[in-house]
Order: structure tokens, then sequence, then C-alpha cells
């Protein structure tokens, strides 16, 4: 069973762990500095800055699920920035389409159950679902893509049918333990900061986007533990039939 635990251990012990989160951490802390300073520089940097820090940031991602998925022995990338940049590209090149028309057919659907369902509490119920569910398809054509970094990988219809339910119930154990994970991680620095430096301040803000590049490499390391429970095995059942 996929285990939040063995992936907050193995991210925090992984080769050159806290160097890494460090320097993947200055873009995140550069785009908060940039949107702090809107007033005076307008957006126009911090848009910029947030694109380059995105397509990063999802290549941080899909390395840290690739290389569990595959059995590397590390769970984290390489210092090669241009080819986490690149992979970044790639892979929103790769699920844009899926984020894309799913996006479109939740919205499009949720507007259209408002016509029927009246009562707000009941709407949210069912508009979340259908967001879950779609959520869920794009998820399961990002597994089956990080495993190969194949286009085609992404848009895998019988992966998809097969197990995008199973990947979906297993994200929702998956947050509330990454919260008491964060609480783990995040609490105790933040009192220490806050007595003796105050918050908001850069040292804590600079930590907290450390703390975002972990959780992405964490939720990567978890999303390749349910990947190869849920898709990995289906495939190998069906092959022995």
């Amino acid at each position: 069973m996929a285990s939040i635990k063995d992936a907050f251990e193995e991210a925090i012990q992984d080769h050159g762990a806290l160097t890494k989160y460090f320097i993947f951490a200055i873009p995140v802390f550069l785009c908060t500095i940039l949107y702090s300073n809107a007033d005076k520089n307008g957006l126009s940097a911090f848009w910029a800055v947030s694109i380059i820090t995105f397509l990063l940031l999802f290549g941080f991602l899909i390395e840290c699920t690739t290389n569990v998925r595959n059995g590397k022995d590390s769970v984290l990338p390489s210092y090669n920035i241009f080819a986490i940049f690149w992979s970044g590209i790639k892979g929103s090149v790769a699920l844009g389409p899926s984020i894309a028309i799913n996006c479109t057919l939740a919205y499009f659907i949720c507007n259209f159950i408002e016509n029927y369902i009246i009562e707000l509490n009941t709407l949210l119920v069912f508009k979340t679902i259908i967001w879950c569910v779609f959520g869920s398809i794009i998820l399961t054509g990002y597994l089956c893509y990080a495993r190969t970094f194949k286009i085609v990988d992404a848009y895998n219809l019988k992966a998809i049918s097969d197990s995008s339910m199973d990947i979906l119930i297993a994200v929702l154990f998956m947050i509330p333990q990454i919260l008491i994970a964060n609480a783990i991680l995040i609490i105790p620095v933040n009192y220490i900061v806050w007595v003796f430096f105050g918050i908001p301040h850069p040292i804590a803000t600079f930590y907290w986007s450390m703390c975002l590049v972990f959780n992405l490499a964490m939720c990567g390391h978890y999303l390749a533990q349910v990947a190869y429970e849920t898709i990995a095995v289906k495939e190998n059942s069906d092959k022995i039939i």
C-alpha cells in the first residue's frame, strides 16, 4: 500500500536533498518578492518568472514520479536545471490538451446541473464529485506519461478507464496525510521564526518555498507508488490472463 511515511522519509534522506530544495526554492521565493512589489513594478515580471517557475517545478515533479516509478536509486532529479525545465515544457505539452478538455467538460457539466439542482449544499457536493472525477482522469494520464515520457501514454484510454477511480481514492486518502506531514514540517520552524523575527519574514517565506518543493517531491513519490499499485498491477494481471 502506498505510504506517505516512506515518501516523506525518502524525500528528506535523498542524496543532496536539502541543497536541491534550497536551489529550487529560489525561483519560488523570487515570485513572492515580485508579487509583493507588484504595486511598484507591475505584474509583468511576476508573471514571466511565474511561468518559468511553473515549468521548472512541474518538470521537478515529473522527474520525481519517474524516478520512483522506474525504481531508480534517487527520488530527486539531478542538478541539470535545463533537463528539468525541458521535462516541464514537454509535460505541459503532453498533458495540456487533457487538462483543457477535462476542465472544459467539468465546467459545462457543472453549469448544466445548476438548472436541475436548486439546493446549494447538494449542488456543491455534485460539483465536487464531477471535478474529482475529471481530475482523476487528468492525474491518471499524468502517471501514465511520467513512466515513459511518451506523449501518447498520457492518453492511454484503457489505463485511464481501469485505474482513474482507484487513483482518485488514493489521492483522497493522501490529502489528510499530506496535511499531517506539513504540520510536522512547518509548525515548529514557524514558531521559532515567529518568536525571534515575527511573521511574515523573508526567512519564513523562503522556508515555505522550500517546503513547497519538498511537497512536490513527496507527492511525486506517493503518486508513483499509487501508479505501481494500480496501473502496473492491472497491466501485469491482464498479461497473465
